[in-house]
């Protein structure tokens, strides 16, 4: 798969994907500091699923968009490795979870998922 990972998530999740897919991480990027529609935006243009923990990218009235939504919903007390082991976790569960064409919502007692309009 094809990630674009917010620079508001953890490096170590960064590095945990980059084992086995394909990952634009903004924080080390031009992107880094970049507004949330440019992000939106490259997400789409590339085809790339963003994962972020930010609510505020415009779902709606762009012609384009990323191939998928990640949003991590977690106190801001998880740290790096909470976050990144959280998120693991559901990827063993990706047959269930289809990511590309839909918005999933990971928070750490359960996941919600409904397609990207």
């Amino acid at each position: 798969m094809r990630f674009l990972i917010d620079e508001n998530l953890p490096f170590s999740l960064v590095q945990s994907l980059r084992a086995s897919h394909d990952v634009f991480d903004v924080a080390t990027s031009t992107l880094r500091g970049a507004t949330d529609k440019k992000i939106w935006l490259h997400a789409g243009a590339e085809q790339r699923i963003l994962v972020t923990r930010d609510l505020d990218f415009p779902l709606s009235g762009s012609e384009i968009k990323p191939a998928g939504l990640v949003l991590i919903r977690v106190p801001e007390s998880y740290t790096a490795l909470q976050i990144t082991q959280l998120f693991s976790k559901v990827m063993e569960d990706i047959a269930v979870l289809p990511f590309e064409n839909h918005i999933t919502v990971i928070t750490p007692t359960k996941v919600r998922v409904r397609r990207l309009s």
